[in-house]
């Protein structure tokens, strides 16, 4: 049960995640500091990174116990 919870939030945290960065990225479009083609990598990025390092430690403090 604990770790069904644990992956709904982690979904979720995810879904924020992205939607902030889509919103903040679609400020810096219409502002013209960046183009919509960077944004998209720059977000699959980020969301990258951070479900990697994510996944690492939430592994990391499940063998510790």
């Amino acid at each position: 049960m604990k770790n069904l919870i644990l992956k709904i939030m982690n979904d979720k945290i995810e879904g924020l995640l992205r939607h902030i960065l889509t919103f903040l990225g679609g400020y810096l479009v219409t502002s013209g500091v960046i183009d919509e083609s960077i944004l998209m990598e720059v977000v699959g990025a980020i969301t990258t990174i951070v479900g990697f390092v994510w996944s690492f430690f939430s592994k990391d403090k499940k063998e510790d116990k």
